[in-house]
């Protein structure tokens, strides 16, 4: 999967983990954190584990991770390089 395709898939997963508080246009059009935009920590955990199960990773929630998780582009850019 290229970085644009990784990165709409994050989006719906966003939309879905948010039920619906944001959207996948929403995420896809701003620069900003995730969590600025409405995510909450409990839909933050709902997203993980969606990403793990959608793309088959583990994200360490001790690292960096947590914070990777929060930026859509630099997501799917982690996404991309493994």
């Amino acid at each position: 999967m290229t970085t644009p395709v990784i990165k709409e898939r994050l989006a719906q997963l966003v939309a879905e983990s948010s039920d619906g508080a944001i959207t996948a246009g929403q995420a896809l059009a701003s620069a900003a954190p995730l969590s600025d935009l409405g995510l909450s920590s409990l839909s933050r955990m709902r997203l993980v584990d969606a990403v793990e199960d959608e793309f088959d990773v583990e994200i360490d929630l001790d690292g960096d991770g947590w914070d990777l998780v929060d930026n859509l582009d630099a997501l799917a850019a982690h996404l991309e390089s493994r």
